[in-house]
């Protein structure tokens, strides 16, 4: 009978990006991080999670997770920032689903700016999951030098992948739990009329027939 201690050099898969030198990364088969290209992925901002986490080389990162996108936990203490944790889906540049995270503040802004371009869109495309290109990085300079922040594009829509389930990529140990119970989101007092179907995009966009 096997001991289940120690290391195997496998994990849940990830990617990242280091907004320190713009640079995409994913865990490779070895456990070990492997730079990719600027990526094209399937993001499920459905289930997004936001909340503190704090990030250790070599260690697993630590996190509270907000109960509720309207409701903030609070701060676990020094170390810890603001992010988020998100699934994304590329065959071709993450080998399939991988758990996407960062308490970066310009990936966190970035993310921010895509995440309200699919709260417009999203009404004219139900139960699609959209296609988020990276399409370069614009440098920011801070009191801690020079960092990035990368620039994304919803390109697609497609449908769900199998290999990537409806549900909050978050642990539900992370989850921040007090005695008042998180508010329930409001209902809408009107349904809109259906919207316009979209257009369809011109023949021939090579954004739209790169592969992800």
């Amino acid at each position: 009978m096997p001991l289940h201690i120690g290391g195997t050099g496998t994990g849940k898969p990830y990617v990242k990006y280091n907004a320190k030198a713009d640079k995409w990364f994913v865990r490779g088969e070895d456990g070990e991080d492997l730079e990719i290209a600027r990526p094209i992925f399937a993001i499920d901002f459905a289930n997004i999670a936001t909340g503190w986490l704090m990030f250790r080389e070599g260690q697993a990162p630590e996190r509270r997770i907000d109960p509720s996108l309207e409701r903030a936990a609070p701060s676990p203490g020094e170390g810890f920032k603001r992010g988020f944790v998100v699934m994304a889906f590329s065959p071709k540049f993450f080998g399939g689903a991988a758990e996407f995270s960062s308490a970066s503040i310009h990936l966190s802004n970035a993310i921010k700016d895509v995440y309200a371009q699919w709260e417009s869109q999203k009404s004219r495309h139900p139960g699609l999951l959209p296609v988020v290109a990276c399409t370069g990085a614009e440098s920011m300079k801070d009191k801690y030098g020079t960092n990035y922040r990368p620039k994304f594009e919803i390109v697609k829509w497609i449908e769900r992948p199998a290999a990537l389930p409806d549900a909050s990529p978050a642990e539900a140990g992370d989850v921040w739990k007090d005695a008042a119970p998180a508010t329930a989101k409001p209902q809408a007092g009107h349904v809109p009329p259906p919207p316009a179907v979209p257009a369809p995009a011109p023949a021939g966009d090579p954004m739209l027939e790169t592969e992800f």
